[in-house]
């Protein structure tokens, strides 16, 4: 990838990461969100441009929540004025991103899909997938077992009939 062609998907790249691995029960820190950049896409970016990006996603109004802690803000010196109230300034951490469905109505979703009749098991199997490509990568790692119900009266009626 070279360099200046990246950059200008750093933004995107910062969505797709969030939209993978991140939803209310698996938040990702700035420098978290660092590291995935660094093994996944080969980029190295400063935490300044991770919060910047961020910052402009938040604006643009995607769905991305953080939890904001405080902390004093280190000036330097050591001596402490009476009557001087201390600077604090905000850190923002554990960022996600919410996404359109639940993972219990993507379930809801899933399922309807395996136990219709009249949907063929090709079809069948891409809805899922794309359905599963709804949520983040725990959530896949949950449904790998669902498999749709085998249709044996079908094929006994098909087998019987003459």
């Amino acid at each position: 990838m070279g360099t200046a062609y990246s950059k200008k998907l750093l933004i995107l790249y910062i969505l797709d990461i969030l939209q993978k691995y991140t939803d209310e029960e698996h938040r990702l820190s700035q420098k978290e969100i660092l590291e995935i950049l660094r093994k996944e896409y080969e980029m190295t970016v400063d935490r300044k441009t991770i919060r910047r990006n961020l910052l402009n996603l938040m604006e643009y109004d995607c769905e991305i929540e953080c939890r904001e802690v405080f902390r004093k803000k280190s000036d330097g010196s050591d001596v402490s004025h009476l009557g001087e109230s201390e600077e604090e300034e905000a850190i923002w951490t554990d960022f996600y991103l919410k996404h359109k469905f639940t993972d219990e109505e993507l379930r809801l979703l899933i399922d309807s899909v395996l136990f219709s009749r009249h949907i063929p098991y090709r079809q069948v199997k891409d809805l899922v997938e794309k359905l599963e490509s709804l949520s983040n990568v725990y959530f896949k790692s949950q449904s790998q077992y669902i498999y749709p119900p085998l249709r044996t009266a079908q094929i006994i009626n098909s087998c019987f009939t003459i």
